[in-house]
């Protein structure tokens, strides 16, 4: 589906969101993604949006932070983003090594420029609602309007209702760092995201490059930039296969369409002793600059 809206306000620009998100439900779809991306509105609240979180005062490899951007004339600040985004090629993110909790460990946190990232928040303004229609309802990390809280509310719902008593907690090690970018770039089509100039900015994002501490330059073949505004939605994209096919085991079983409601289809597994197994997926917030995951599954 071709997008064409006319965008002259923020207003607008909230109910072409809305739209997009619907037309995603509905299994469309959509193209003409990247004029929504470059409009104006879309910048600006992006900028209100990256301005509001405490790392824009953090810089990236050309010391810049939000204040030189919202000290620009209007109409400058406007043609600067869209000149980058006319022939995009992002600068590598600063790496920064940050503790890991109280384990006298660290681990890695890229920090992009503020250009950069003022490009991803508009790329994620965009795709969020198209991605957020497909996602798995029980997937709380990163998501708007959901929390670590809510994983855990759904766990307590589960106990109390089915008297559960097991939980079986697992940790994906070193999830960002091994996300294979091209098997992202296909999930991300099938999502409904088919805009070939929206999906080489993402691919360029993806192999923007890191400047160590050290001041060397290192070429990343795969996985997201930790720190990037535009890496945990892709996280989530990257997984909702995977929370789709647990949650087909026994939650939503795959045949359930051939019975009159879902219960009947569980009822059918546990026939076979299939035992009940839901799936709760969150992650946890952590990171200097920006919400920096700690991804878990979960599962009783």
């Amino acid at each position: 589906m071709e997008v064409n809206y006319q965008i002259e306000s923020e207003k607008d620009l909230k109910q072409t969101l809305d739209r997009l998100y619907q037309h995603s439900r509905e299994g469309k779809s959509l193209n003409g993604l990247y004029e929504v991306i470059i409009n104006e509105h879309t910048i600006i609240t992006a900028i209100h949006d990256i301005k509001s979180n405490k790392g824009s005062m953090t810089a990236g490899i050309d010391r810049k932070t939000i204040n030189h951007f919202l000290q620009m004339p209007r109409e400058k600040l406007i043609r600067t983003v869209l000149t980058a985004c006319g022939n995009y090629n992002p600068k590598p993110a600063r790496r920064k090594h940050i503790p890991k909790g109280n384990t006298g460990k660290t681990r890695p946190l890229g920090i992009p420029t503020m250009l950069d990232r003022i490009i991803q928040q508009c790329v994620k303004t965009v795709i969020e609602p198209i991605i957020e229609a497909k996602l798995y309802e029980h997937s709380y990390g990163f998501r708007p309007y959901r929390s670590t809280h809510d994983a855990i509310a759904r766990i307590a719902h589960l106990i109390n209702i089915g008297r559960y008593r097991y939980v079986i907690e697992g940790d994906i090690k070193g999830y960002f760092d091994n996300i294979n970018h091209a098997v992202l770039m296909r999930k991300l089509h099938k999502i409904g995201i088919i805009d070939k100039r929206v999906l080489a900015i993402i691919k360029k994002m993806l192999k923007s490059g890191i400047i160590e501490e050290d001041f060397k330059f290192y070429d990343i073949g795969k996985g997201t930039p930790q720190g990037g505004i535009i890496s945990p939605i892709l996280a989530n994209v990257y997984l909702n296969d995977f929370d789709w096919m647990v949650s087909s085991r026994y939650e939503n079983p795959y045949f359930s369409e051939e019975f009159a409601n879902v219960k009947n289809a569980r009822r059918k597994f546990r026939r076979v002793g299939r035992q009940p197994v839901f799936l709760v997926r969150y992650a946890q917030m952590i990171g200097s600059y920006s919400r920096k995951p700690k991804k878990r599954l979960q599962g009783i």
